[in-house]
């Protein structure tokens, strides 16, 4: 089937070394021009808006809070899902007990996207969430990014996020290509038969079911062209 619309992590995937590449934005150009939908998904805030402005990444959607929030080109918002305020003070409290933790998010007394924590590396992370998932069941959804935790509210997640863009845009399942690195990327992958980078991480290239040079590479392959030489 034509694929209609990319959706691609951002941290290690789109952009590398503090960069996205020339040869990638090309790429992006013309898949868009080509009547299709370019969007990011990562587990990043609502400050993202501002990064991609910044970075003159041009985009069809959003989908930030791994998958907790969902915007259009314009930012948007059309899909949202949050933390009840009890249940975000009762996660604070559990992690505030971790003695190695470096950073984690403090209530505000409202509802929230995504609660943030970040350990000294990713294996310590990996065991915390395993913790997490352990005390808290099915209440929340846990995703390791590099060192950090990302914690959403149960039924969360980049696949929810995406199947949300895929309504909004009146599209199907298989019109979707996505594409990821980090653990937090390997249930989209999965439930979108998608794509690896092959700089990610070896479990994420090894439980991916396509692997691509980078999201450019992706782009034209898909549109079965190639790069100009």
């Amino acid at each position: 089937m034509v694929k209609k619309l990319i959706a691609t992590d951002f941290d290690g995937t789109l952009f590398i070394n503090g960069n996205v590449s020339n040869e990638v934005r090309k790429a992006i150009e013309l898949w868009r021009a080509d009547g299709r939908y370019f969007g990011i998904v990562t587990g990043r805030g609502s400050d993202f808006f501002e990064k991609v402005k910044e970075e003159n990444i041009p985009t069809d959607f959003l989908v930030l809070y791994n998958g907790s929030l969902a915007a259009d080109g314009n930012n948007n918002v059309f899909y949202e899902k949050f933390i009840p305020a009890d249940l975000f003070l009762q996660i604070e409290r559990v992690l505030s007990e971790y003695k190695d933790i470096e950073q984690y998010s403090v209530s505000d007394g409202n509802p929230q996207h995504q609660f943030y924590a970040t350990f000294g590396n990713v294996e310590r992370a990996l065991n915390v969430k395993n913790d997490l998932e352990s005390m808290f069941g099915d209440r929340l959804a846990v995703f390791v990014n590099g060192r950090h935790i990302n914690i959403g509210i149960a039924g969360s997640g980049k696949t929810e996020g995406i199947r949300a863009v895929l309504e909004h845009f009146s599209l199907l399942k298989d019109d979707a290509a996505v594409v990821g690195d980090d653990f937090n990327d390997i249930e989209m992958i999965k439930a979108f038969d998608g794509w690896a980078v092959e700089s990610g991480k070896a479990e994420v290239v090894k439980a991916a079911p396509h692997i691509c040079k980078d999201v450019g590479s992706l782009a034209m392959t898909l549109l079965n062209k190639s790069f100009a030489r």
